[in-house]
């Protein structure tokens, strides 16, 4: 499948008009460090073992929610927009703070067999759609403020406006990702959770 037709010109017209902001405001590249595997799975482990009861299920949605990702990035091939220009400082702690498709082929190379060539990422990860970072970030402040759904709606707004902002993401994209995570967090706590 391949992304076509009205979204993909909206997409442009919104990318175009958030990306002066990425540009002219390096810092907006934080949003990639704070969205990473390690700080947001920290983040959903905390929020599981502060619960009395249900917490695999919050850590079970996260898994769920990151395995879709993928298989979405998989068959979804929506072209990748252009990233704006970042510090290197910032792409250090980039690549501190995520698992980025070639660790992740790495570590799957250590026990299948996968094709060497440098380009193998790609036949995996073929297009941006769903935003993880910003379905990491929802799921893990929804089920650490599961009390306060204006900040969740908030951060997640925030997150969006970033990734967006930054060039690594659609606005499209972004929605897929909010969704993601509401859909997972009204599983995993359907009585306290209101998408």
């Amino acid at each position: 499948m391949t992304a076509a037709g009205a979204t993909t010109g909206l997409d442009r017209t919104i990318g175009t008009a958030l990306q002066t902001v990425g540009r002219a405001v390096p810092a907006t590249n934080l949003v990639w460090v704070f969205g990473g595997l390690p700080i947001t799975l920290l983040a959903v482990v905390v929020a599981a073992t502060r619960r009395r009861r249900g917490g695999w299920l919050v850590i079970g949605g996260f898994v769920a929610g990151l395995l879709i990702e993928v298989i979405g990035k998989h068959f979804i091939a929506t072209p990748f927009p252009q990233a704006t220009p970042e510090p290197a400082f910032y792409r250090h702690l980039e690549s501190a703070t995520n698992l980025t498709p070639q660790l992740a082929l790495h570590w799957i190379g250590a026990i299948v067999k996968l094709p060497s060539h440098a380009g193998a990422h790609h036949a995996l990860f073929r297009g941006s759609f769903p935003s993880g970072h910003v379905f990491r970030i929802t799921y893990a402040t929804g089920a650490l403020l599961k009390s306060r759904r204006q900040w969740t709606w908030a951060i997640a707004a925030a997150a969006g406006f970033l990734v967006v902002a930054t060039g690594g993401h659609w606005a499209g994209d972004v929605v897929g990702g909010f969704l993601l995570a509401r859909w997972w967090l009204a599983l995993a706590d359907p009585v306290r959770v209101r998408p």
